[in-house]
Formats: C-alpha cells, sequence, structure tokens
C-alpha cells in the first residue's frame, strides 16, 4: 500500500473528502494532505527505510464544532500505525484550519 493510501485509508471513514495537496470539491468539511520523504537506515549506501513527515490539514467551517472529528482524526492516525500527531491551529477569519503533523514509515509513493 502507497503512503497516499495509508492515509486516506486512516482518514476517510472519518473525514470523506481527503486529497492530497489540493482540495478542489464542494464539501465543506474536507482533508487535504502532504508529505517529505526522508531516507534513513543506509547500509550499501542506500536507504533501508523511508520515513515519512506528514502534515494532514483538516478544514471545516468557522463555528462549526469540530472538537469530535479532531479526536476521531487523532485516533484514526495512531490505528493507522502513525506517530502519535501533533495538532497545529491555523484558523482564520475565513474557517477553521487544523494542521495534523505524524511520521509514517515505509510504503511506496
Amino acid at each position: 500500500m502507497t503512503i497516499n493510501e495509508q492515509i486516506k485509508a486512516a482518514v476517510e471513514p472519518v473525514v470523506a473528502a481527503c486529497v492530497p495537496d489540493e482540495y478542489d470539491g464542494e464539501a465543506a468539511e474536507y482533508c487535504t494532505f502532504n508529505y517529505t520523504e526522508i531516507p534513513e537506515d543506509f547500509g550499501d549506501d542506500a536507504p533501508d527505510l523511508i520515513r515519512y513527515v506528514v502534515q494532514l490539514h483538516y478544514f471545516c467551517p468557522k463555528g462549526h464544532n469540530s472538537l469530535k472529528t479532531r479526536q476521531d482524526l487523532r485516533q484514526a492516525i495512531l490505528e493507522a500505525d502513525f506517530t502519535a500527531p501533533e495538532i497545529i491551529n491555523a484558523s482564520d477569519e475565513i474557517g477553521q484550519h487544523y494542521v495534523f503533523e505524524f511520521d509514517g514509515f515505509g510504503g511506496d509513493v
């Protein structure tokens, strides 16, 4: 399973709209994600492991009670064998935006 598939499999039961990079749909509540690949555990000058530093962005309308969804996303990330996420509130006057930062290992892009 690719890293994109792993992220989507974890998130979509909680937030149905989840896409890499940029969302251009109509849903009021959605997630996007991006990640950095870091080669690790070198042997014979080649990495044996890729660490993915993931940012999952959860967006929802201003005034929406998002606490349960954020808790469910945290739990889904943990259950998918990613590291415990750091959650950053990046909301503004337009709407709510929470950034979940966590690591994943292995998997193909």
